[in-house]
């Protein structure tokens, strides 16, 4: 347990490192003077309230917030405006409805994330700890009014309700700027309470045959990459279960594939991972008899064992340097091991009991580690990394343990047309 506080020690300050990102962009006071420079763009979970910005690079960086600015934009990312709204404060959760009753709303000074914008509406986002929500502006007035979703339940029967107010908003803003559209009215009549649906059918109502983000838009959506590598393992198995307490190395190639889901691809930051790997090992053994049984004759054996390992391991990556060319990222996994022991003959049998009968390679069919890892990305598709694997107890005994540790190092290609 000392040796997880010691790692989790170690990759603390890595973490309080991570890099700001600044990005070319701007911002508007409420005087309407603009403010050209830089903002640090970051993994906003919800609307921010403030930014840093920077005139140049070299600069210190100064926060401006709801009370200084009402827009601000990162070229070719996204924008936010500066809005007084209702906002609602019912919970949307199917396995915990709320009562009809719960209408309650407040005014908020917030900064809304622009996700569509046209010549007769925009469509906005906002999310707080509570729930992401969606507003639209008629451009024809001065403020957005948050389309309405909620999910309750009848006081009467009981029965779930999904409230979808927004559909009728939506509907009316339909009949004024495209009259006689029922296809139109047909899909708003059938939208879900999404980012995808909403765009769409506010690009429609602007004229627009498919879904457009708007200028310096920046899609909130999370992104998919694929992997395949190649590493080497090398495997220590400290082994408790007979006389001599003896320990064997193997080093072998690993194969991996998998999956990255980087959750806003525009920063880059956080990743989560799900990787699978299969390797085999091969262990040589200096068996030496106990001499409590008197065997006759007592000598050292060779016990070798063949070890296949199938593993499959959610990782969470986080890049503390994130530049185009170069990224360095610190990873935190849990490494599920399946273990099998095919083709293992007469040699690979351990010591004997009293009577002479062989005691067979004691070894559980699964077991789970931390895995610590720590590498570089080059020019957004090779990884290079190094992993340690803790000790692990793979014996099913109660009287002795083998213990298991591993390090790697390995490469990883990413292909495909995912983010990188």
């Amino acid at each position: 347990m000392k040796r997880y506080y010691l790692i989790a020690l170690l990759l603390a300050p890595l973490l309080s490192i991570a890099q700001s990102n600044y990005k070319v962009g701007y911002a508007v006071n409420f005087t309407g003077d603009t403010l050209r420079g830089y903002i640090n763009l970051k993994e906003w979970g919800r609307n921010p309230t403030d930014i840093s910005f920077k005139t140049t690079l070299a600069d210190k960086p100064r926060q401006l917030g709801l009370p200084d600015i009402n827009y601000f934009e990162i070229f070719d990312y996204v924008s936010y405006r500066r809005y007084t709204v209702s906002v609602s404060l019912n919970r949307v959760d199917i396995s915990s409805p709320a009562s009809l009753a719960d209408t309650v709303t407040e005014t908020r000074n917030v900064f809304l994330k622009v996700i569509q914008t046209g010549k007769n509406v925009t469509l906005y986002a906002y999310r707080d700890n509570l729930k992401e929500r969606f507003y639209i502006k008629d451009n024809s007035v001065a403020a957005p009014s948050e389309l309405v979703f909620g999910i309750y339940q009848s006081e009467i029967s009981g029965n779930v309700i999904n409230k979808t107010t927004y559909r009728s908003q939506l509907g009316e803003l339909v009949a004024k700027y495209k009259p006689g559209s029922d296809e139109l009215m047909k899909k708003v009549q059938q939208a879900d309470y999404s980012e995808s649906d909403l765009i769409n059918i506010a690009s429609e109502i602007n004229g627009g045959a498919h879904a457009g983000a708007s200028k310096g838009g920046q899609a909130s959506t999370a992104a998919v990459r694929l992997f395949a590598g190649l590493s080497f393992f090398s495997n220590t198995i400290k082994d408790g279960q007979y006389y001599g307490s003896p320990s064997s190395a193997s080093v072998a190639p690993k194969i991996t594939t998998g999956a990255d889901l980087v959750l806003n691809p525009a920063v880059g930051h956080l990743i989560f991972r799900i990787q699978l790997a299969y390797s085999s090992n091969n262990f040589s053994f200096n068996n030496i008899s106990n001499p409590i049984y008197n065997i006759n004759n007592p000598q050292n054996s060779v016990v070798k064992v063949t070890q296949h390992t199938l593993s499959a391991t959610p990782q969470v990556i986080f890049n503390i340097y994130n530049a185009e060319a170069l990224k360095v990222f610190v990873d935190l996994g849990y490494c599920i091991n399946f273990l099998s022991y095919p083709g293992n003959d007469a040699p690979a049998l351990r010591g004997r009991t009293s009577d002479g009968n062989p005691i067979a390679f004691d070894s559980i069919s699964e077991y789970s580690t931390v895995q610590l890892k720590a590498g570089v990305v080059i020019a957004k598709r090779l990884e290079i990394y190094t992993a340690y694997f803790p000790g692990g107890d793979i014996s099913a005994s109660q009287k002795y343990s083998i213990d298991m540790s591993s390090y790697e190092v390995g490469l990883n290609y990413y292909f495909g047309k995912g983010p990188h």
